[in-house]
């Protein structure tokens, strides 16, 4: 298995790569929890900082694999669903989320 070090150096050179390709990695106290999005045309992962390296890793190579596929393959993820991603939030203007009176 792998020493922690050795994914600390890979996390670190995986994170220097995707930043490099335009990818915002933001770090923080996301309850435990970490995601890759696209939002208005820029991909951004999210992860906790308390999440353990080899799971960090895994986000980081799910990105890195995400990239190296061509739209083409993964239609799902063109810029007609980050529209509709806009429009369901409500945030087409950047501002916060519109919530639906009850």
């Amino acid at each position: 298995m792998a020493s922690e070090k050795s994914l600390e150096e890979q996390l670190e050179k995986l994170r220097q790569k995707l930043m490099e390709a335009g990818v915002k990695i933001l770090s923080g106290n996301w309850g435990g929890k970490g995601g890759i999005a696209r939002y208005k045309g820029q991909w951004l992962v999210v992860m906790d900082r308390h999440l353990p390296t080899n799971l960090k890793l895994r986000l980081l190579q799910a990105m890195h694999q995400l990239l190296s596929v061509p739209d083409a393959q993964h239609p799902t993820l063109g810029t007609h669903t980050e529209g509709r991603t806009e429009e369901t939030r409500g945030d087409r203007d950047g501002g916060a989320p519109i919530s639906n009176p009850d």
